[in-house]
């Protein structure tokens, strides 16, 4: 059996050879190979590289790069993965083990964030905890059937029966890929124990921009004939409102002043520890990464980080769906999109 792994990133750089490594120091079985597609906008950066093939993606979309990916290849699966991720050695044999089941459709694993310092431990506690949104790919560590995988492995008869990723979704084309799958009666599977580190790698303001896209692209993918928002975005909606109402009691002059004051702190508190309890035990799963300890004032302003960032996502989905509002939609029939006429 051959697996395809597909990459697709603007240039080639230092977190990209360390991702190709990773690849590279997959354990699997003497029947089982391997090879690496990656995408570039820049190609010439790549050098003259023997180990992976380089595909050129002029646009630098991702969608449109992990298609061309997909394309130059010929394993009997694809199993996508992020020019700034770090597998875990296991990695590759868990997505085939998985997709082993013919009910399967798509698999993938857990996101652990490893940036460090103050801003890097206050992202890595809030993304991989509830605070971003109950995403099992974020924290959870049960296995078991999801609305979507992080990265993705699929038997490349399902990939390209669905036409692969939609490239009018530079944000979110992941999620739209499970609800296609799901639409033809396949299981989208989380395998808890695939914890795949990622470097984030972002400024404060890359930080808001990146969620921002992320709810701006969700509706548009409603106009494109996707689900839009999922059920787990209203915990998202209903904890932004909760944090804005708690705010406010405790800036009033009302008479609960003091108990919204009370109420707020401990809520805070219990917030600052559950998040860091979530994110210590995945990155628990991963102690070959040799990580350093979480910024003690990263964790405590973890919360804090994760209203912002919401509130940005918020603005994104309300003004996606303002421009979305403003266009023809776009008809969807069964697991392939297309526009009319």
């Amino acid at each position: 059996m051959l697996v395809s792994v597909i990459i697709a990133a603007i240039r080639w750089d230092a977190h990209l050879d360390r991702a190709v490594a990773s690849i590279a120091a997959q354990r699997l079985p003497v029947d089982v190979g391997v090879e690496v597609a990656v995408a570039l906008a820049e190609p010439e950066s790549a050098g003259s590289r023997r180990d992976v093939l380089v595909v050129a993606n002029p646009g630098g979309s991702i969608p449109a790069g992990l298609n061309l990916a997909a394309e130059a290849t010929s394993g009997e699966v694809l199993a996508r993965v992020d020019s700034r991720c770090l597998l875990p050695r296991d990695y590759l044999v868990r997505m085939l083990r998985t997709l082993d089941d013919p009910g399967v459709g798509a698999v993938g694993g857990a996101a652990l964030v490893v940036d460090r310092g103050l801003l890097g431990s206050a992202y890595a506690v809030a993304f991989n905890s509830p605070l971003l949104g109950p995403s099992r790919y974020r924290f959870s560590r049960a296995s078991g059937p999801t609305d979507s995988s992080y990265l993705g492995a699929w038997r490349r008869s399902t990939f390209e029966a669905l036409d692969g990723f939609d490239e009018r979704l530079p944000r979110n084309q992941d999620n739209d890929l499970a609800e296609r799958i799901q639409a033809e009666r396949l299981e989208v599977r989380y395998d808890a124990d695939a914890v795949v580190g990622y470097v984030a790698g972002r400024s404060l303001l890359g930080m808001l921009r990146h969620h921002y896209s992320f709810g701006w692209w969700r509706m548009a993918q409603r106009r494109q004939g996707g689900q839009g928002l999922a059920p787990r975005h209203v915990i998202v909606v209903g904890g932004a409102a909760a944090a804005v109402i708690a705010a406010l009691a405790m800036l009033s002059r009302s008479r609960t002043r003091p108990w919204a004051v009370v109420l707020g702190i401990t809520a805070y508190g219990g917030a600052v520890f559950g998040a860091w309890t979530t994110a210590a035990r995945l990155r628990a799963a991963r102690p070959d990464l040799d990580l350093d300890r979480f910024h003690p004032i990263g964790v405590a302003v973890a919360p804090a980080l994760a209203a912002v960032i919401d509130a940005g996502w918020l603005i994104g989905l309300v003004r996606g769906r303002r421009a979305a509002g403003r266009q023809p939609p776009i008809e969807r029939r069964g697991g392939v999109r297309s526009d009319p006429g």
